[in-house]
């Protein structure tokens, strides 16, 4: 009698164990699906035209993340100066809460960024009596990161601290001209690096890689 009890004990007992590890399993297979999805998802996503870069100019897509165009007959040996108006940032609410000074720094960092791109003629070959380039900038959206998020690497996992930054750059054949080239591109927070430790980082960051694209995207 007793070894039939123990014998029904342990066949509960394998029951159950064999419950527990099928719902652990389960769960687990679960979480695997559900994460990647929920870090695809938490990424900032293409961001809509607002309307600096003038409607009429056809863009095309690089990326998800970035559009840009050039008018087909663009001749970059033809210019010899480039001039950068100052950037703007239009898009009210559109900024987080950086208050003034950081939305200066922000600002400034890329009116100088696209200075030092365009420092040096589009072309080698230049005329000597060429054409002026006149460009116009706009920060359209900064989402600031959460720099306590994103101190310890278990609290990056959803990236709920990261942000982004958005730009609109656009260049016309002298001032008031028609328009020769445009780019647009909204830029995420780099898990590898130091931006995330800063609200405006990720706007900072961006500065350069936006001032070189655009410069890449006129002299090709």
């Amino acid at each position: 009698m007793r070894i039939a009890r123990y014998s029904a004990r342990m066949q509960l007992k394998q029951v159950s164990m064999r419950s527990y590890t099928s719902s652990k399993f389960v769960a687990t297979a679960l979480i695997a699906l559900v994460l990647p999805a929920t870090l695809v998802a938490c990424g900032s996503g293409p961001k809509a035209r607002t309307g600096f870069i003038p409607r009429d100019v056809a863009m095309g897509e690089v990326d998800d993340l970035t559009k840009s165009g050039r008018a087909a007959d663009f001749d970059p040996s033809q210019y010899t100066a480039v001039v950068v108006a100052p950037v703007t940032m239009p898009e009210r609410g559109a900024y987080g809460d950086l208050d003034a000074e950081q939305l200066e720094t922000c600002r400034k960092t890329l009116e100088d960024a696209l200075r030092e791109a365009f420092a040096t003629p589009l072309a080698k070959n230049a005329s000597a009596n060429g054409r002026t380039l006149v460009v116009y900038t706009a920060i359209t959206a900064i989402k600031p990161n959460q720099p306590l998020r994103n101190i310890a690497p278990q609290t990056q996992i959803l990236k709920r601290g990261y942000g982004y930054a958005s730009c609109e750059i656009y260049a016309t054949d002298g001032q008031g001209g028609a328009v020769v080239a445009a780019f647009m591109q909204t830029s995420d927070t780099q898990r590898l690096s130091d931006e995330k430790l800063s609200q405006t980082g990720t706007a900072r960051r961006a500065a350069g890689d936006w001032a070189n694209a655009f410069r890449a995207l006129l002299a090709r």
